[in-house]
């Protein structure tokens, strides 16, 4: 059963990182001061960095879960990566031409 809630965080995870990157997608860069674009910034690094232990964790509890439990999470979070991953690069272009 570990596994599993460790999928639900990853899961979780995603979810905040894609609609933080939404959210300044929507937004005129030009009207967020400095300090604002370093909170986000650091907020999505903390985020990918929870990711990125949280995965490991996954990996050490992976026997927990069933055949059918692994294929569909596995997918339904290498769908949420992507488009993350996709959302992340258009931000960080335009963070990086800003400022």
């Amino acid at each position: 059963m570990v596994a599993q809630e460790i999928l639900m965080e990853i899961d979780a995870t995603l979810d905040r990182l894609i609609q933080n990157a939404e959210a300044i997608a929507d937004v005129d860069i030009n009207e967020l001061t400095v300090t604002e674009l370093e909170a986000f910034q650091k907020t999505q690094e903390s985020l990918v960095q929870h990711l990125l232990h949280t995965d490991q964790r996954l990996v050490a509890h992976r026997n927990g879960l069933s055949m059918h439990d692994t294929r569909s999470a596995t997918f339904k979070i290498w769908e949420k990566r992507a488009k993350f991953e996709r959302l992340s690069s258009a931000y960080q272009k335009t963070l990086t031409e800003t400022i």
